[in-house]
């Protein structure tokens, strides 16, 4: 359950899962979602957090995303890279900017890219938070 704590126009959410592998924040104009160093995703977190990713969205009426932290761990396969792609689509008309801690473009993340793409969604990866923020705001509407 994720618990909601208002202060002005920000709202905080407390992590959804315990031991803090991600947290949910809404900032002005965009959902902030950090991704621990422990990040791992299944299918049962990743449902977890693209529901709470939806309904944060939804309550705040913003398709902007930026996600920073770690590459989630472990290696990961070709279906698994076109189901995660896939997966974007739980946020209709999404635009997400994934900035991670020295990342370097690959063909997984272009893959990634490609498949969000084609269920209408926006992704781009970064390695600057400020780069990718000014991506978000000057591509898409509040």
């Amino acid at each position: 359950m994720v618990e909601h704590k208002e202060t002005q126009n920000t709202v905080w959410l407390s992590p959804l899962v315990p031991d803090g592998e991600f947290h949910l924040q809404f900032r002005d104009d965009h959902v902030h979602v950090t991704l621990g160093k422990g990040f791992r995703s299944n299918v049962e977190k990743g449902a977890r957090l693209w529901q709470a990713l939806r309904e944060v969205c939804e309550k705040h009426g913003t398709r902007r995303v930026l996600v920073e932290g770690y590459i989630p761990a472990g290696e990961r396969n070709t279906s698994e890279i076109v189901q995660a792609g896939k997966r974007t689509a739980t946020v209709p008309r999404l635009w997400m900017a994934l900035c991670f801690k020295d990342f370097k473009p690959d063909d997984q993340s272009e893959l990634y890219e490609a498949i969000a793409a084609s269920n209408g969604v926006r992704v781009k990866h970064f390695d600057d938070a400020g780069k990718a923020l000014a991506w978000l705001r000057n591509n898409t509407k509040a």
